[in-house]
């Protein structure tokens, strides 16, 4: 009799004792430490990705070219990049598919980019860069498909242009030395440069040939990742899109945390612009992007943007 109740006394227990809550699951994201990778540095400042049952393993990284392969090869689970790199990846066979909305530009509040010459320089318009060198920060990528947009806009052919490559942040000097005659540069460098005096803006919204807004780059995994890893894949897009509607919300806070996660100063990162984060991918952000790759013969034909999203059920 004692022993059955005893029995009884030990199953009420367990029947009372709280569910351990299921440990989170771990997901490693690579990302590059500039202000297009904010919603990264919100979603973990405010919690939201540990809301959502997942442990993110950040790796800072140089940029799309590093990151692609490293989600190829599995490295990293998530990656972002800027969406030229993705599209040319598709169009050679790869696997990727933006998961995730990251960062849209939109003529005249949120240009993060922004053609540069020196202060002094005599060039006045992009047609003046007829024969000269440009600096963009990779061949093949986003800036280049800009830069022969508007030589094609300035009346120029898109050859007309000589681009080299030179990383963001040798731009200013790459600009002082004369070795460029302007540079396609983003945000923090083009406020940096100008509040400086170290160059002035030839055309502040330089990728307006791919619509308003556009998508400038976004989160992407591999397809075949986001069918097997539905729930953290789902996970990972909800708390992107929390920290989206957060950084709409408290903007300065944002800056906030954009200048304790970056090399910026509290003061820099105030005066910087910052990319529009929405809440969703918007297919129309990105077909403009693909339509102009085509058109300047980076990528041999167009494509639907829908055969690059992957977003998963929320």
């Amino acid at each position: 009799m004692r022993l059955a109740a005893l029995l009884a006394l030990l199953c009420a227990l367990c029947l009372a004792a709280p569910a351990r809550a299921a440990d989170p699951a771990t997901v490693a994201v690579g990302y590059i430490p500039v202000g297009d990778c904010l919603q990264l540095y919100v979603a973990e400042a405010e919690g939201y990705f540990a809301a959502e049952g997942l442990a993110v393993k950040g790796l800072a990284m140089k940029g799309g070219a590093v990151i692609a392969p490293a989600v190829e090869g599995g490295e990293v689970a998530i990656g972002w990049s800027n969406t030229v790199s993705i599209i040319l990846a598709h169009a050679r066979g790869f696997d990727f598919a933006f998961l995730a909305p990251g960062a849209e530009g939109k003529i005249g509040s949120n240009d993060v980019h922004a053609l540069l010459v020196p202060a002094g320089s005599a060039v006045a318009s992009v047609k003046d860069l007829a024969g000269k060198t440009v600096a963009i920060n990779t061949l093949g990528n986003i800036n280049e498909a800009a830069m022969r947009a508007l030589a094609e806009k300035a009346g120029l052919a898109p050859e007309a242009v000589r681009l080299v490559e030179v990383p963001f942040p040798d731009m200013t000097t790459a600009l002082a030395k004369g070795s460029v005659a302007a540079a396609l540069a983003i945000e923090p460098f083009v406020t940096d440069a100008t509040s400086r005096g170290a160059a002035r803006i030839l055309d502040p919204s330089p990728h307006a040939a791919f619509g308003d807004p556009y998508l400038i780059g976004a989160w992407f995994a591999k397809k075949s990742w986001i069918d097997s890893h539905p729930k953290e894949a789902a996970a990972f897009a909800r708390a992107v899109a929390k920290a989206s509607a957060f950084i709409a919300a408290q903007p300065q806070k944002a800056r906030d945390i954009l200048a304790g996660r970056t090399r910026l100063s509290p003061e820099l990162a105030a005066k910087i612009a910052l990319p529009r984060f929405p809440e969703a991918l918007d297919p129309a952000a990105l077909q403009g992007v693909i339509d102009v790759c085509a058109r300047f013969r980076l990528l041999e034909m167009p494509f639907p943007a829908a055969e690059l999203l992957d977003v998963p059920g929320r």
